[in-house]
């Protein structure tokens, strides 16, 4: 299939994403009934039911343990993994009014499919959303536990569903495009295909569903593949088994088009696809065929996070519209963040041009490109802690992330910190690609890699607790940090986001370079698309700098951050630019 033979969906050039951790975004159920038995078969393992649990306070101080906790005898990771806040889909609904106003168009939830865990990445039963997301769980529940889970396409619709459905809805008619998490290289343990497995092995329907090896097998003790090779709660699904394969494709058409009770409500926009390197290619080949036959202008876009030697096979193969694209963020974070061993403009440029390479022209403008997810520190802590580690190396960009790590530091950033993450904010609402924001970065919100970059959202109505410092794994009760929203953070986000939507050579122009230094962090490019021209200059060095740039259209540029502030190229064509240190400027031509 050639490129013009292949439909992309156009509308995710012009989004700009927002990804939801739904247990911690906004809880609307007050009254939820869940029990420390419900997240029973998840990590951690080593808390019996029995010990005392309880929904976590939303506004406490993530790093004290509350009483509940102490009383079971285990350390604040431990703990940290057994809360539950209770985030719920009624809580997004309430919501949406807020993103609107923020000016985000398309969301992506991770996964909210039944789960004992507070992620969700350990799906009991794909086709079906956690009863605790929902306003009715128990009722939920016994309607799911009574209907035959071999009946793919005529599987039940619950209040939790239907409410997922609704939120769909709602964001549709505020101008938005939802996805949803797939996670289909593995199944929960406390699925019913593994459990029938684990009690009746060889002789279970479902033995084929898995990859096991039944003679190293013990009674105590099935040997099976995981997730990773090691994680236990995930079992590794086997796409050589038919009803696999039937399974997650009724999956797939269920939330893409809605039918039965639910054939009212509007489907999923697309589906963002869970270590996509995990499942035979061939097999994506055929979702995505399958998914375009439902809905053409669906999203199929997929997580690649390893290095590209690894994932070239996934790449330019007519699989995936585009990538959640981590290379922009390991080249970003090294070239804006760091301070010792910082990369040059010019090499910059290089490895960008050759990661827009790897791909085909029309599926770069869909690529998400990101500076956080529920998988990395929060970019301010990144910012913070930005010297420990090498981001150049992605094999080993997750070393030295979190809070227990040595040398890492969990506190607010300070000013000049912010300075350089706004830097790299306006760097991805530029470069080409459809920005994503991780819930609360346009609050301010900081936290080392999971599971302190899932934190409950600090919504401004809220009166948190100050939290105390994390350094080298050591508490400091007299380090605080007021954990309020940052509105000044949020303002500066709104007016990028407007930018980006008002101006369509941020959307679909072709990418110049303009000024890449050799040896300093000074880097310039335009974006253009016809008449429609944004210069965008960045400025990592601590000394203001100026640049000139050759051959701009002779035309008067107007900076985004000030419509007065004005310049224009010289009868030569040539453009002064004043940069301030640890700066940067966004120039629109002006029609």
């Amino acid at each position: 299939m050639t490129e013009t033979d292949y439909q992309y969906p156009d509308w995710a050039a012009d989004v700009v994403w927002y990804q939801i951790f739904p247990d911690r975004f906004c809880r609307a159920n007050q009254q939820n009934p869940i029990q420390a038995s419900n997240i029973k078969g998840t990590s951690p393992w080593n808390i019996d039911e029995s010990s005392p649990w309880q929904i976590h306070p939303w506004t406490s101080d993530w790093h004290e343990m509350q009483p509940y906790e102490r009383a079971n005898g285990k350390g604040l990771k431990t703990n940290i993994l057994r809360r539950r806040y209770c985030g719920d889909i009624n809580g997004i609904i309430s919501k949406i009014p807020y993103l609107k106003d923020l000016g985000v168009t398309a969301l992506y939830l991770t996964p909210i499919q039944y789960s004992p865990s507070l992620h969700k990445y350990d799906g009991t039963n794909f086709l079906h959303v956690d009863p605790f997301l929902g306003s009715n769980p128990l009722a939920d529940i016994k309607m799911i536990e009574s209907e035959n889970f071999d009946d793919f396409d005529n599987a039940c619709w619950t209040t939790a569903d239907l409410e997922a459905l609704k939120l769909v809805k709602t964001a549709h008619e505020a101008g938005m495009k939802v996805i949803f998490d797939g996670v289909f290289n593995h199944i929960g343990y406390n699925s019913k295909p593994f459990q029938d497995v684990l009690l009746h092995r060889q002789d279970s329907k479902y033995i084929d569903w898995f990859i096991t090896d039944l003679q190293k097998s013990t009674p105590e003790k099935l040997v099976y593949e995981k997730f990773w090779g090691c994680v236990k709660e995930m079992p590794k699904l086997n796409y050589g088994c038919n009803t696999v394969r039937e399974y997650v494709l009724a999956t797939l058409k269920r939330w893409l088009k809605p039918s039965g009770d639910a054939a009212g409500y509007d489907g999923i926009d697309g589906w963002r696809l869970d270590h996509a390197i995990g499942v035979p290619l061939s097999f994506w080949k055929m979702a995505c065929n399958f998914t375009k036959k439902i809905n053409q202008n669906s999203l199929f876009l997929a997580e690649l996070i390893e290095p590209e030697s690894t994932i070239e096979p996934y790449l330019n193969n007519d699989v995936f519209d585009s990538v959640m694209n981590y290379g922009f963020y390991f080249l970003s974070s090294e070239f804006f963040a760091k301070e010792k061993k910082s990369m040059s403009a010019f090499n910059f440029d290089k490895y960008l041009r050759h990661q827009l390479s790897l791909f085909k022209p029309a599926c770069n403008y869909l690529m998400m490109n990101l500076l956080g997810t529920h998988d990395t520190e929060r970019l301010a802590s990144l910012v913070v802690n930005a010297d420990l580690k090498n981001f150049a190396n992605i094999a080993t960009f997750f070393a030295n992330t979190h809070v227990e790590d040595k040398g890492y530091t969990s506190r607010r950033p300070n000013d000049v910190e912010l300075c350089i993450q706004r830097m790299m904010i306006a760097f991805e609402f530029v470069w080409i690609g459809a920005p994503m924001i991780y819930y609360g970065d346009e609050l301010g919100m900081w936290g080392g890699n999971d599971p302190e970059c899932r934190k409950p959202m600090p919504w401004p109505e809220l009166r948190f607790d100050t939290e105390h410092e994390i350094t080298n794994g050591r508490h400091y009760k007299s380090r605080v940090s007021n954990v309020d929203a940052d509105m000044e953070m949020l303002a500066f986000y709104k007016q990028l986001i407007k930018l980006r939507n008002q101006n369509i050579a941020l959307r679909r122009g072709i990418l110049r370079t303009e000024y890449a230094d050799s040896e300093r962090r000074v880097y310039v490019f335009s974006r253009i698309l016809d008449d429609n021209v944004v210069i965008a200059a960045f400025n990592r060095e601590k000394v203001s700098v100026d640049v000139s740039l050759a051959n701009v259209p002779n035309a008067e540029y107007f900076d985004y951050n000030n419509e007065k502030s004005t310049i224009k190229a010289n009868k030569e064509g040539v453009l002064q630019i004043k940069l301030p240190s640890i700066g940067f400027r966004i120039l629109i031509r002006r029609s």
